[in-house]
């Protein structure tokens, strides 16, 4: 895949790959070009022949091959000893279950133990070598290069379409300045002229660089999640190692420095310096020249990159991720459904597909192949879309709505340039409009409104950027920051945000009454609770988002920003799941600034060139995570601020104290009185005695493990009848790979799902504090839909039970 910043020359790259010749008048690219490539070893270095292809899975036969040929190889390398111990025949669980457990941290579908006949290891044998010899006459590599478009506005559907897992090129301009401000520019046409857009983050040519290897960096880290068993290293055929996704780095506009030695050299130290100071081990640490002006191959690096890109392609495909046969049956089952007529099919077809392939896990093998690329299904969604590229045009062709229109359309134009809102019936002439409106809403693309007495969508990703002015500060609420281990904000994260917050805050308060104004890189969300009106806004600050609060009215609003908090992490956790396709997207925190040290920096900032900025993008010398803030709350610590070397600082924590948990020092250290309290927290015998802690007088924030024993065993029955959620339990609660998922689906198969939930339910609940009571409630009521199970815990509140160890306590006569 080619990436960069706009007008950088990645279309051209392309077209020297495949040697066609340089277009000068070249328009940029919107939303995604693919060319399929087919290469052989003879023939790597030669300019690329284009084919087409009308299928982007795995055939019939594909998978045939690929069965056999890994069987052999798992017999080779697993049980070779075992052939020295057994005369005549073979157990295929010791061996083959062998390698499996050597990669996976539990084995991906339990085997059946059964003694392979040595007939039958010959057959295998034979079978993958026939199948082998047919494939290496051909020996032909299949290519799928993508040419991603630059421009801002593509960015929140290039996430839904990137492969965790492929080579990247990443191209660099060499006649830009890397500390100058970038110039974002588009071209719509051959004929047309280039025009400049707007730069609202004030983002350097350096910023756009690293942005892109921050994002691909995210890719590789957002595999590890989902695989933990592999270790990221690979090696190609020359025996080279690369961790996935691997990067090559080109230069473009080679013509435009020839001679001048001392800029690339400098160009190459500073590219070197950011690589070694953001430790980017993905990048192959060799640098591409290229002369897109020229015709032949000679005078640059591209018969070499093409070779780099044939030996990588090879050796990713040697890296191949475990899955079940039955998985592998249903893809190729699902490509032969796939035609220039049939682009996505009914998911309830999907699923009889799935169980012809004796797949019983449905949820779990569609959701493998949506996260590796092959499909497009949304949990929930009634579609399952059998070619991605496809949809990503289709959703390009609804943010680039066209500009030759009739006039009875040219107001619908404008409103969509001026405001970022698309009215439905306009969407509703598009073809396929039922599932890009189904889809764009499950992905947060598109928010449903009303304008002008009309039913419309917001549309972020196209509405105007709202230029600097002043720094926006709540004076009564300080302001929260959402701040990323990579110090950037993952691509198309902001317009999800948006999009997800006000959507889920009218669930929790339905009738919001306000109008929210939304910008590419801003948002004013009016949100009303009790009758009081607060208006809340986003900013994209590039690195970090940043959530100001302004109050409408005096009072206390505590019970506001306990509200927001808990909507705000429900909209980032949500925006983790794997459905979201937010690769990049692996954790975040919750944050504010710390007074102590903000606007304090001796240097001048890069963007204003400032001593002492005050800029909330340059000011910032350090944040205060609201878990270690909470922590100190509770131990009455100090929160000591280091950032000055000659002095030290006492960060006051009473002025957060809004967005802090400040009932937990109440349920931790009670006071005598308050132990006396048997009302309040009544305690078994045994628990008094030790003189045990009370749980809080709130259910809400005890653990699951607390929970009374026949009531924990109703929700457990209750939750194994998985057929009454509308989202399956673990997508629901997250954190589950889908390793993990496929063992435990597969593990309580036989007994109808019977103690899945006991072990699932164990698992996340241990796995942080904020995994409690409260947060399983909400979740089967927004995501599962389980009524039933709420009510089961609703009664189990009612009960008299001991605050200490959770037990049914006797009811007083």
């Amino acid at each position: 895949m080619l990436v960069g910043q706009d007008r950088g020359g990645k279309t051209s790259l392309m077209r020297r790959l495949l040697g066609l010749p340089f277009n000068k008048y070249q328009p940029s690219t919107t939303g995604i070009d693919v060319n399929v490539i087919e290469l052989s070893e003879q023939n790597a270095e030669d300019p690329w022949k284009k084919r087409e292809v009308k299928k982007f899975m795995t055939s019939e036969s594909e998978a045939r091959t690929v069965l056999y040929k890994k069987t052999a190889e798992y017999l080779d390398r697993g049980i070779q000893r075992n052939l020295e111990d057994n005369d005549s025949d073979l157990d295929i669980d010791s061996g083959v279950q062998e390698y499996f457990e050597g990669d996976a941290p539990e084995p991906v579908k339990p085997v059946k133990r059964r003694k392979l006949l040595s007939e039958e290891i010959s057959e295998i044998k034979s079978q993958a070598n026939i199948l082998t010899t047919e494939h290496d006459q051909k020996e032909v590599l299949r290519v799928f290069v993508s040419d991603f478009a630059g421009q801002s506005i593509y960015y929140d559907t290039h996430g839904c379409f990137v492969k965790p897992h492929c080579p990247y090129v990443l191209v660099h301009d060499l006649s830009l300045e890397f500390d100058k401000p970038a110039v974002p520019r588009f071209k719509a046409s051959e004929e047309e002229e280039e025009i400049e857009m707007k730069n609202p983050h004030l983002n350097t040519n350096l910023d756009h660089f690293t942005s892109w290897l921050k994002f691909l960096q995210g890719l590789g880290r957002c595999q590890d999640q989902q695989f933990p068993n592999k270790s990221g290293h690979c090696t190609t055929a020359k025996g080279e190692n690369f961790k996935l996704p691997p990067i090559l780095i080109a230069f473009t506009h080679n013509d435009k420095v020839k001679g001048n030695d001392s800029k690339l050299d400098c160009v190459q130290k500073r590219i070197n310096k950011v690589l070694s100071e953001g430790k980017y081990e993905i990048v192959v640490p060799e640098f591409f020249l290229i002369d897109n002006t020229l015709e032949g191959d000679d005078g640059d690096d591209v018969r070499k990159l093409r070779r780099k890109l044939f030996d990588l392609s090879n050796a990713v495909l040697d890296q191949e991720i475990l899955m079940p046969v039955k998985w592998l049956d249903f893809e190729a089952a699902l490509s032969q459904k796939l035609s220039l007529d049939c682009k996505y099919i009914p998911v309830d077809e999907a699923k009889r597909k799935a169980k012809a392939c004796g797949v019983g896990e449905f949820d779990q093998a569609i959701k493998f192949l949506h996260r590796q690329g092959v499909v497009v299904h949304h949990s929930g969604s009634s579609k399952v879309v059998l070619d991605p590229h496809w949809l990503m045009n289709r959703f390009t062709k609804v943010i680039s709505m066209p500009g030759k229109l009739d006039a009875l359309s040219r107001h619908a134009l404008d409103v969509f340039r001026q405001n970022g809102i698309l009215f439905r019936e306009y969407l509703h002439k598009l073809e396929d409009a039922e599932l890009l409106e189904e889809l764009m809403q499950m992905f947060n693309l598109i928010c449903l409104c009303q304008h002008d007495g009309k039913a419309a969508f917001y549309v972020p990703s196209v509405a105007p950027t709202m230029i600097a002015g002043e720094e926006l500060e709540a004076n009564n609420v300080p302001s929260l920051f959402v701040t990323f281990p990579r110090q950037l904000v993952p691509m198309g994260l902001f317009t999800k945000l948006q999009v997800r917050l006000i959507s889920d805050w009218e669930k929790r308060f339905p009738n919001q009454q306000a109008t929210p104004s939304f910008y590419c890189n801003y948002s004013l969300l009016p949100l009303i609770i009790d009758g009081d009106v607060y208006d809340v806004c986003l900013i994209d600050l590039h690195e970090v988002i940043k959530v100001a609060v302004f109050p409408k009215q005096d009072g206390n609003h505590f019970k506001f920003a306990s509200h927001l908090l808990a909507t705000l992490k429900k909209c980032l956790d949500d925006l983790k799941s794997p459905d979201q396709l937010l690769f990049s997207m692996t954790s975040y925190n919750l944050e504010v600034e710390c007074s102590c040290c903000f606007g304090k920096e001796e240097r001048k900032c890069p963007r204003h060139h400032e001593i002492q900025c005050h800029s909330d993008r340059c000011g910032h010398r350090h944040f205060w995570k609201l878990s270690d803030l909470q922590r100190f709350y509770n131990d009455k610590s100090p929160a000591v601020c280091r950032s000055d070397k000659r002095s030290s600082k006492v960060f006051d924590i009473k002025n957060v104290k809004i967005w802090l948990n400040t009932d937990t020092i109440d349920s931790q250290k009670p006071t005598q009185e308050s132990k006396k309290s048997s009302k309040e927290s009544p305690m078994c015998s045994s628990c008094a005695s030790k003189d045990e802690t009370p749980l809080s007088s709130d259910r809400d924030k005890w653990p699951i493990g607390k929970i009374e024993n026949s009531s924990i065993h109703e929700i457990r029955r209750l939750l194994d009848v998985a057929k009454r959620s509308k989202e399956p339990l673990m997508s629901a609660l997250g954190g589950f790979d889908q390793t993990t998922a496929a063992y435990i689906e597969t593990k309580y198969e036989r007994q109808g799902g019977v103690g899945t939930a006991q072990e699932v339910l164990d698992k996340w609940g241990s796995r942080k504090k904020e995994n409690n009571v409260g947060a399983l409630k909400k979740i089967l009521e927004d995501t599962m839909q389980r009524v039933d199970v709420v009510d089961e815990i609703e009664k189990w509140e009612k009960l008299s039970v001991c605050h200490g160890c959770g037990i049914k306590l006797n009811q007083p006569h």
